[in-house]
């Protein structure tokens, strides 16, 4: 199956505490870069997991961006649709972690995210149209997003959504009728259905709305409350629950909803029920939680398969 993957691919920069984050005054830990952006670090999961995806994504021409470059190629995703642009900067994302490795904060300079234009997809129109399926991130503009969407629908391709942050969420409102699967956390679920996430009730009641609004497949994750979804085709809404990890094997949570959204792609590439799907996305979002890299880096299909069968057995 032929993968799209649009969207934002930057530096992370974080800084994890020793102890626990005081703030207004400096605080003991260290500080590492690595590579990051949704679309980038999705894409580089499905790359892992020998699926060759596309990425279509720019950089500035900088030392950052050349290095983003040559190691989202090294993993194994087609770099071919990247586009450099000069006097620009590349993506940047710092964030500050506490010492159970949970995000306290972080700040996005993602500037160059307008370079993805109408222009960029007309010049990139003519892999992108061989797609089979598609995975979009909102740290697109919003009338890009908008345009992409639509392009997308014209030729057929199905679209998936990850959308991002709470903040750029609010790009979707007009166009969920037009995505086919749609992976929101429970605030960002929250933040377009104006229906606060407190009961099992509450989840059937975001689920209603989405679908009135034409959505046809909805994951909401739920940290480690585990995953609520439904799928109007299959006409089902499931819950799914992870196993408890000790607090030990944790190692950082950046990265482990890409990492979720990347394994639901691979179930489904592989033919998978959403529930099957589901599961394939939980199992990789444990296997990232237990790196202290944004994407495993020893991450193969065969240790996804072995760590969801010792899962779900």
């Amino acid at each position: 199956m032929k993968l799209a993957v649009i969207g934002g691919a930057n530096i992370d920069i974080r800084g994890i505490t020793c102890d626990s984050f005081k703030f207004g005054t400096s605080n003991p830990g260290f500080i590492y870069k690595t590579s990051g952006g949704v679309a980038r670090n999705i894409a580089e999961n499905l790359g892992r997991l020998r699926l060759r995806p596309t990425i279509f994504t720019v950089i500035g021409d900088d030392e950052e961006g050349k290095w983003l470059k040559k190691y989202t190629q090294q993993s194994g995703v087609d770099v071919s649709n990247i586009k450099c642009f000069s006097h620009e900067r590349t993506g940047i994302c710092l964030s500050i972690l506490d010492e159970k490795r949970e995000q306290i904060g972080s700040i996005s300079d993602m500037k160059i995210m307008d370079k993805i234009d109408a222009a960029y997809i007309k010049s990139v129109s003519q892999s992108l149209v061989t797609a089979e399926l598609s995975l979009v991130d909102t740290n697109i503009s919003h009338d890009t997003l908008v345009y992409i969407i639509n392009w997308l629908n014209e030729r057929k391709v199905p679209v998936i959504v990850d959308p991002v942050s709470v903040k750029k969420c609010h790009k979707l409102k007009e166009n969920l009728s037009k995505i086919d699967l749609f992976l929101p956390n429970k605030e960002e679920a929250e933040t377009l259905s104006n229906i606060p996430i407190k009961s099992k009730g509450d989840l059937y009641r975001n689920a209603e709305f989405f679908l009135s609004k034409g959505l046809k497949k909805l994951v909401i994750t739920l940290g480690k409350e585990g995953v609520f979804a439904f799928s109007e085709s299959e006409e089902n809404f499931l819950f799914l629950r992870p196993p408890t990890i000790p607090p030990t094997r944790i190692k950082d949570s950046t990265g482990a909803g890409d990492a979720f959204a990347a394994g639901v792609i691979y179930g489904i590439s592989k033919g998978q029920r959403l529930l099957e799907a589901c599961k394939y996305g939980m199992v990789l979002s444990i296997i990232t939680l237990e790196r202290e890299e944004t994407v495993a880096p020893d991450l193969t299909p065969e240790l996804l398969e072995e760590k969801k069968k010792e899962i779900f057995h």
